[in-house]
């Protein structure tokens, strides 16, 4: 590992120059001297290097103390809240894969890894790309070849992920043939969640029919078919518009023919294993289902791990005896394509639970990382509680002021690239190469240019030849 003296543990120094000369000094880092290390998410105390993964390295020059080519690590001590912005191909979903691998229990022991209690994970592929998380890079790929040889010069060998599921919804074209179908349990959804589901207000015609309907049917493991009877039944319903009605059991009807919904739907308890990751490929979705989903899983994460933490620390307060000690302490779930799943423009059954995710999440060990090409389509509530951000690449103006609102450090005011004076961070962004990204947080004085490592285990978003 880079905190090593042993030189074959080492990451190389990949480069010694930079394209990129900054100019406003780094007053504050949370630099390590022996190996040349900065830790982000984290303030350091004493000589604690413990759970941290290794994410790149600083690309700039400096001017008074220079970081080129220090390493960068990353903090898994405490939640954190990470947005990851970027235009398509610019590195967001790449970033998602290398965090993953960084506190994810690995096949093998990596150097990625600093004394890293491994996290359980729940990634949302709205792609369906990160089923490649279980292999290790194929030679007889070509971009996978090329990925091989660049793991060679940073001196870090390929690997994969020991303990990985992966989910699919019904009717779902599998990848691998070991996936695991999923299905929602119908009486865990919310009305709201309903509501957003076929895009009607909560308080309109349609959404006291569903209000209605579920109030009827509380109390018992109903089914969508439950729903449909009880609202096709005219008796139900004195003084309630046929149409109404109607128009609920029309756009309800098409959930059942998906097969998406159950009486035994999944729990999220059952994917509570310490240092297990699991990847629901959702391509096949309609981007309002793909919220669902997400928003059921988050708020199930809440209530799960807030309860466990709740009874972790009465345990601990009484000195008694020991609590089920099969649930992991920390959970991360990561958004691929953050702006489908929490559109600020548009009804989603995610919002909601996202929103309360966010804020009330931390003392239940949870982490949340969203990535997107469109910063400024994302809502606004979520994005309020970002501590650590990483911006690629970006296009359009209103983008790049999204992005920029969210960065929760100071950004970089200037800097020369090949000679030419770039002063604002806009431009700064657009001149970015795929890779290559600005990291903020609280505890560095200002953004710094970093170069995002190779990943390690399989990268399956490569564009198609």
């Amino acid at each position: 590992m880079s905190f090593s003296n042993i030189a074959a543990a080492k990451f190389s120094q990949v480069f010694d120059k930079s394209d990129y000369q900054s100019l406003d000094p780094i007053v504050k880092a949370q630099h390590v001297q022996k190996g040349n290390n900065i830790v982000f998410g984290r303030s350091l105390k004493g000589e604690d290097y413990s759970n941290l993964i290794y994410i790149g390295k600083i690309l700039e020059n400096t001017i008074g103390r220079n970081y080129l080519s220090s390493d960068a690590w990353l903090d898994t001590t405490f939640p954190h809240v990470i947005y990851i912005t970027g235009t398509r191909g610019s590195g967001k979903s790449f970033d998602l894969g290398v965090l993953i691998e960084g506190i994810s229990a690995l096949s093998e022991s990596s150097p990625i890894q600093n004394q890293v209690e491994p996290i359980t994970s729940i990634l949302i592929d709205t792609q369906s790309q990160f089923w490649t998380l279980k292999y290790k890079p194929n030679p007889n790929i070509r971009q996978n070849k090329a990925q091989l040889d660049e793991l060679a010069d940073w001196n870090i060998a390929s690997n994969s992920l020991k303990n990985c599921r992966l989910f699919v919804p019904p009717k779902s074209e599998t990848i691998t043939g070991d996936e695991v179908e999923f299905k929602l349990q119908t009486n865990q959804i919310k009305h709201e969640e309903w509501c957003a589901l076929i895009r009607e207000d909560t308080y309109g015609p349609q959404g006291h029919v569903l209000a209605k309907t579920m109030e009827k049917l509380a109390g018992r493991n109903y089914s969508l078919e439950d729903i449909l009877t009880f609202i096709g039944s005219p008796s139900n319903w004195p003084g309630t518009v046929e149409s109404t009605r109607n128009a609920v059991l029309y756009k309800l009807d098409d959930y059942r023919r998906t097969g998406l919904f159950s009486n035994t739907g999944i729990s999220v308890r059952s994917l509570l294993s310490p240092g297990q990751c699991n990847v629901f490929l959702l391509r096949d979705l309609r981007n309002e289902d793909k919220a669902l989903v997400t928003g059921v899983i988050a708020r199930q994460l809440f209530t799960e791990m807030g309860s466990y933490h709740k009874r972790l620390k009465v345990k601990n307060f009484f000195g008694r005896d020991s609590i089920e000690d099969d649930m992991p302490s920390k959970v991360w779930l990561l958004i691929d394509e953050a702006h489908v799943v929490a559109p600020n423009d548009a009804p989603s059954p995610a919002r909601q639970a996202l929103v309360e995710y966010v804020k009330r999440g931390r003392d239940a060990g949870l982490s949340l990382v969203m990535a997107t090409q469109q910063p400024s389509a994302v809502d606004d509530r979520i994005l309020s509680q970002v501590n650590l951000t990483l911006s690629h690449r970006l296009s359009f103006q209103a983008d790049i002021t999204a992005a920029v609102n969210r960065i929760p450090t100071k950004l970089l005011s200037a800097f020369k690239m090949q000679g030419i004076d770039v002063r604002d961070f806009g431009d700064m962004l657009r001149l970015l190469e795929a890779g290559q990204c600005f990291i903020g947080d609280h505890n560095t004085s200002r953004t710094v240019l970093m170069k995002v490592r190779p990943r390690i285990t399989s990268h399956g978003g490569y564009s198609p030849v």
